[in-house]
């Protein structure tokens, strides 16, 4: 009797595990084709629940797919935890060299670049070609994010391997006083000094000529409220309104100018990305 109570349980048990594993393998199935698709977003709980069930044995190639659904969901922090999961779960050292390029970009779409920096620094010097041009790609978007513009610039020139191509980036950062140009703290002494010259100096025209004659208008103004009353009397009328012009006209300059800047930098960097893609 205890010999088929037993041999009851044995079969029992092994039924089950049967099942699991086969729900394991049709909801890993049905996830890769809902991620193949592009519907991450539909495929990020079936992979969690594939994970899940597989344990203890781990699955470094699920563990990649779950971060990669979490950057397509825009949860970042859950991203990167998963890549480090599955870097250390792969065995072959090319995907894990494939995981840390995708962390990397992870921290590059958050702008965390000096992580970026630290994770591609990481990268042993044996490299293949293709993932030596794709580090350099990779550390020069970082540097660039860094600001600085030279070390970005010799990067991107790593990147391609066309003598043409490497011209043109060469050219695109032969001058390096672009990148800061206008300077914020220069347009805005030049609105202290004379208000509406710092937003001209950045390029808005419209708004500095507009803060020229808004400031001189109340200065002219409070010349005739003393012509008429007393100085008093333009403290407490001409004055705030002149105050408020005159220190939103050099707050504003600054403001314009870092827009500017960061606009011609974009300009720029997307003027790389096309030189780069017309050599993939």
């Amino acid at each position: 009797m205890k010999q088929k109570v037993f041999f009851i349980l044995v079969s029992l048990i092994s039924l089950s595990l049967c099942s699991l594993a086969q729900t394991v393998g049709e909801t890993r199935s049905y996830a890769d084709s809902l991620y193949s698709a592009g519907r991450l977003n539909d495929a990020l709980p079936l992979y969690q629940r594939a994970a899940f069930f597989n344990r203890p044995q781990v699955d470094a190639e699920i563990l990649c797919r779950i971060a990669d659904c979490f950057i397509y969901c825009g949860d970042l922090e859950k991203a990167l935890e998963f890549y480090d999961h599955s870097y250390f779960a792969q065995t072959n050292d090319s995907i894990k060299k494939e995981v840390l390029f995708r962390k990397s970009a992870c921290y590059l779409r958050s702008q965390n670049y000096n992580f970026a920096l630290m994770e591609l620094l990481n990268l042993d010097d044996s490299l293949s070609p293709g993932f030596d041009q794709k580090r350099n790609f990779y550390l020069g978007i970082t540097w660039f994010g860094l600001e600085d513009f030279v070390k970005a610039g010799s990067y991107f020139e790593k990147a391609v391997t066309d003598s043409l191509n490497r011209q043109e980036i060469r050219a695109i950062f032969s001058n390096n006083k672009q990148f800061y140009r206008p300077k914020p703290r220069l347009a805005s002494w030049l609105s202290i000094i004379v208000p509406g010259s710092g937003q001209i100096y950045s390029g808005e025209i419209g708004p500095g000529i507009n803060s020229l004659l808004l400031t001189g208008f109340f200065v002219g103004l409070g010349f005739y409220i003393v012509s008429i009353t007393s100085p008093i009397d333009a403290l407490f009328t001409a004055l705030p309104w002149f105050q408020r012009y005159y220190q939103g006209g050099f707050q504003r300059a600054a403001d314009f100018a870092k827009n500017k800047r960061s606009e011609k930098r974009s300009l720029i960097f997307n003027q790389v990305l096309s030189v780069i893609a017309a050599t993939r």
